[in-house]
């Protein structure tokens, strides 16, 4: 699956380009030695399984195509510095130069998660249609989870309830705590009048002192003469 991202490199995050990445079964985290290696699954009470991926080594950005043709909103954006006039894809792979990057995969009906650790400055996951995302600090890290309920599209209390549910069954795994006072998970969540009412990616980088800040990357629907697609982006967890 291909989307519209925000980054051509981790670095430059302020650019929008185009950036592929694939769900479960990518060869890039699947079981054995490979860029994000799978722990084998767990079920998970609340629905599906939970699924630990280990970040063993650095992550390549590869361009897949050349830049891209000219569009109107790139053309307004890239005016005013905050995104390029032209689109390149890329495509993530094992072995390449960003050993401080780590990409959380996501998974239909289930929930994958990831300790961000020290070496860990910049993280990214998606694409996002009604998933859940949370982060919490632990001793060790910051831990990234994304939870997806198939087909459900995360529009109602009931269905937001389940990937928290979802995320905190996970979290057992590695040792955190299922009561929400000691746990203190950060969500982001889909809906009106939550973090995220449309597509996008998560990103969370350091800002210093171990602190993360986290962000959601937004398109909305098509508007307008032109049929263009808003994008914006919206912190909403900072530990």
């Amino acid at each position: 699956m291909s989307f519209q991202a925000f980054l051509s490199d981790p670095k430059s995050y302020l650019k929008v380009h185009r950036m592929q990445l694939a769900g479960e079964g990518s060869g890039l985290w699947t079981l054995g030695g490979t860029a994000m290696t799978r722990a084998v699954p767990v079920a998970n009470a609340a629905q599906g399984m939970s699924i630990q991926f280990t970040h063993v080594s650095n992550v390549e950005m590869v361009t897949t195509a050349n830049a891209g043709p000219r569009n109107g909103a790139a053309m307004a954006l890239g005016r005013m510095g905050l995104m390029d006039k032209r689109s390149a894809q890329y495509s993530p792979r094992p072995g390449g130069a960003f050993a401080d990057l780590r990409i959380l995969p996501w998974s239909a009906a289930n929930v994958t998660f990831m300790l961000l650790d020290g070496a860990a400055d910049f993280a990214i996951t998606g694409p996002l249609q009604g998933c859940t995302l949370a982060v919490v600090r632990r001793p060790t890290g910051i831990y990234f989870f994304h939870a997806n309920v198939s087909g459900a599209g995360g529009v109602n209390n009931a269905n937001r309830a389940t990937k928290r549910a979802m995320i905190q069954n996970a979290g057992l795994l590695a040792g955190i705590p299922a009561h929400a006072n000691y746990a203190n998970y950060a969500y982001c969540e889909y809906g009106p009048a939550h973090q995220y009412h449309g597509e996008g990616f998560v990103w969370g980088r350091t800002r210093g002192a171990g602190n993360w800040k986290f962000y959601v990357h937004e398109v909305k629907e098509a508007q307008g003469m032109l049929d263009i697609k808003p994008t914006q982006d919206g912190k909403w967890a900072d530990l």
